[in-house]
């Protein structure tokens, strides 16, 4: 495994790095191809490192975001991941770049699956830039340990690029069961990855990933997928 493992003292110079690596990836893809993706988590890790990055100087009309994953629910509601990198991404600088949404007017995920695939696909041959969290439970994105489309999601078939995920029996969910998520595919063919962990209980799970099962720790897929173009960045 040769991914880079940077462990930090705290979160500001964590999420500082982030933005750092992030933006200088993305800098360097338009200069070379004219245009460049960014695929973002939600959660609460990445939130300052969002600012930060809002505040680049990148060229980012050429940019395009779009979601690693989504809860099924409104892009209002307090727990989306639209929602969040609406608010602390798209905005100052960031706010000209192009935003690309996971959820639609559809009552489950699976019938979205389609639509969403055809809208993303064109940004993910590779996709230039990947930020991923991680649970306690070791998944990310959406791939749950022991969920309901997990398979198609971490072991893609036809080259499919969206799954759809029921979470039911998976605690960590908690009331969102239902999401979408990118597979494995565009995940681990991202030409660079930022997965960003923090606190002492990740960093337990990321220790069990780097060392376990991937249908246990699901993130290890990701790892694994990434090798050397992922960077890991932990602060407690």
């Amino acid at each position: 495994m040769d991914s880079r493992l940077i462990v930090l003292d705290d979160r500001e110079a964590a999420s500082a790095l982030a933005a750092e690596l992030a933006a200088l990836q993305l800098s360097r893809t338009i200069a070379r191809d004219g245009q460049a993706s960014f695929m973002v988590s939600g959660g609460s890790s990445p939130g300052r490192m969002f600012s930060l990055l809002a505040e680049e100087h990148l060229e980012w009309e050429k940019v395009t975001v779009g979601l690693v994953d989504e809860r099924w629910v409104a892009a209002d509601h307090p727990e989306s991941n639209e929602k969040a990198v609406r608010e602390k991404l798209l905005k100052g600088h960031a706010s000209a770049a192009h935003f690309l949404p996971m959820k639609t007017a559809d009552a489950e995920p699976a019938s979205a699956v389609a639509s969403r695939a055809a809208a993303y696909a064109p940004h993910l041959s590779p996709l230039s830039c990947i930020l991923l969290g991680m649970g306690p439970d070791g998944h990310t994105a959406s791939w749950f340990p022991g969920s309901m489309g997990l398979e198609q999601a971490m072991y893609p078939k036809d080259g499919a690029v969206i799954a759809a995920i029921d979470a039911s029996n998976t605690p960590v969910a908690g009331e969102f069961r239902h999401r979408m998520t990118l597979t494995a595919d565009p995940v681990c063919n991202a030409e660079a990855g930022i997965l960003l962990v923090f606190g002492e209980d990740k960093r337990a799970a990321l220790e069990h990933a780097l060392n376990g099962d991937e249908q246990l720790y699901p993130v290890r897929r990701a790892i694994e997928g990434l090798g050397r173009r992922l960077s890991i960045i932990w602060a407690p």
